[in-house]
């Protein structure tokens, strides 16, 4: 089950809610997770995965410029006393993680932005 969340800056910046993960009949194959286009001042949610693997090169649906992804993928392991907003395993051995802090807001430019939990997805 993928989880919902939106992203709220002190700016007054706010996504739409984005839906993370993957739900019940397609979690092994599908995890969105959430991107920034500087270029349209948005914030989006983005399938990492293709069929070799995790995708390298994502791209703003609205102007095709290259996103950044918030959060980290690395090894299968949680650090100790850091707060999760989100983590999704990804394949054997990786795992994406979105520490609950303040992210980069692609209005403002300032790391003043944070996720909130908004529910779950199926």
């Amino acid at each position: 089950m993928g989880s919902m969340l939106i992203s709220r800056c002190s700016c007054g910046f706010e996504s739409t809610i984005l839906n993370i993960g993957g739900g019940r009949m397609n979690f092994k194959e599908v995890c969105e997770i959430p991107f920034y286009c500087d270029k349209c001042e948005m914030v989006i949610s983005v399938p990492i995965r293709n069929e070799e693997g995790i995708k390298e090169n994502n791209h703003c649906p609205k102007c095709r410029k290259p996103v950044k992804h918030y959060g980290e993928i690395r090894d299968d392991n949680f650090e100790e006393g850091v707060g999760y907003i989100f983590d999704w395993k990804i394949k054997e051995g990786k795992r994406y993680f979105l520490q609950d802090k303040p992210y980069y807001c692609p209005k403002c430019k300032k790391e003043e932005m944070r996720f909130d939990f908004m529910g779950c997805w199926d």
